[in-house]
């Protein structure tokens, strides 16, 4: 969990940051010509357990917030 409290788990009510990919197929695109080419064989991509990627797109939609580390356990 990386000292982040709440984190690093898949379970109910836990805040699901997720990214669902095809390791045969996925790739980043993006070079120094063209930086913002997005990678290929991203499926979804959920943050606090909303979808922010599906069908190769944005969906709109910053669920994120700011995470900062606690102090160590």
């Amino acid at each position: 969990n990386l000292g982040i409290r709440d984190r690093g788990l898949i379970a109910p009510g836990a805040a699901a940051d997720l990214v669902l990919f095809d390791p045969e197929t996925v790739a980043d695109r993006a070079t120094p010509e063209s930086p913002h080419e997005t990678s290929v064989g991203i499926e979804l991509v959920w943050v606090n357990g909303r979808p922010v990627w599906q069908d190769g797109q944005q969906c709109g939609r910053r669920p994120g917030t700011v995470l900062r580390r606690g102090p160590a356990e």
